[in-house]
């Protein structure tokens, strides 16, 4: 085959699809000469085998967002990459009633909900440290107590002593007390009329003299033996002012209920008396202002002293 023929074959021949056409001509007439258009392909992903958009966008429509534009956030009316100023709550920053990252309340012993911390410490965190502590109010509630059960038991030492001398003699002939005859010496001696009068006496003059003892000292003094050894007092929960005579019956009379429910009422009814009591007893140590059922009642508080005394030296005179 001749060099002419070899030359007209490649002229003539067709490329495969895809495959780019070399341009023929001088270098001039090929940068100045734009190469024809070549129309888009049908794209197999497109509804309709619609064709694949040019590279270049088409100009903005009337109303539309130009190309590029990053849309904007329905939320916020801010547009996707625009920086967006801190939220609270975030940064340490409060907000939504939530506290910040980083500050007390997440996993850190605080006064938030997850603090890890338990209602008595949440407490003791937001209390007026005006109040008496709960330890105290125990304290001097069992020298109260020690005081209104010892009077009683020096007025009926011989009736009581003819019990005790008793029970240590069944204590002595069954070693084992909870053995039938056992049980049943202890039933006797507790049905016996002369035991039943004993105690029944005994129990009337203990509460009577400890309803005058409470409702007499706070009356007098805003405190009894055993607050006055811790140095506490009872004063009104609003000023902060000493209780009257109403205020201490209604807060004696309702520290009472319990204590008197459970020596009065029969098993198991005098279940009811003991919790009244014991929740009576420990509400101080989870309410904010350590209020008992009773206070709240008479609507009063325990303070210290020495903190009341200089609180009140520290208000200017009105005169």
């Amino acid at each position: 085959m001749t060099q002419q023929d070899e030359t007209a074959g490649r002229e003539h021949a067709t490329p495969p699809p895809g495959f780019p056409v070399p341009r023929t001509g001088s270098v001039e007439e090929r940068e100045t000469t734009a190469p024809p258009p070549v129309a888009p392909m049908p794209s197999a992903y497109l509804p309709s085998a619609e064709s694949v958009p040019e590279a270049y966008p088409a100009p903005p429509q009337p109303g539309q967002p130009r190309y590029g534009t990053p849309p904007a956030d329905g939320r916020t009316g801010r547009q996707y990459g625009q920086p967006v100023p801190s939220q609270p709550g975030h940064g340490g920053q409060p907000g939504y009633g939530q506290p910040g990252y980083g500050q007390p309340g997440y996993g850190r012993p605080g006064a938030g909900r997850f603090g890890g911390r338990g209602t008595y410490a949440r407490a003791r965190a937001r209390r007026d440290p005006l109040l008496a502590g709960f330890w105290e109010r125990i304290a001097a509630s069992l020298l109260d107590w020690i005081i209104i059960l010892g009077l009683p038991v020096a007025i009926f030492f011989s009736p009581l002593e003819r019990i005790w001398h008793e029970l240590q003699g069944i204590a002595a002939t069954y070693p084992d007390l909870n053995s039938p005859g056992a049980q049943a010496a202890i039933s006797s001696l507790s049905r016996d009329p002369a035991t039943l009068s004993t105690l029944l006496h005994y129990w009337l003059a203990a509460f009577g003299f400890a309803l005058a003892y409470f409702w007499i000292l706070h009356t007098v003094w805003g405190a009894t033996l055993g607050k006055r050894l811790l140095g506490t007092r009872v004063v009104h929960a609003t000023d902060q002012s000493p209780i009257g005579v109403r205020d201490a019956g209604v807060r004696t009379i309702a520290s009472l209920v319990g204590p008197v429910l459970f020596v009065v009422l029969g098993a198991p009814l005098n279940v009811i008396g003991g919790i009244l009591w014991i929740a009576d007893s420990g509400m101080p140590a989870l309410d904010p202002r350590a209020q008992s059922l009773h206070d709240k009642a008479a609507g009063t508080i325990v303070v210290r002293k020495r903190l009341l005394d200089r609180q009140r030296s520290d208000q200017p005179s009105p005169w």
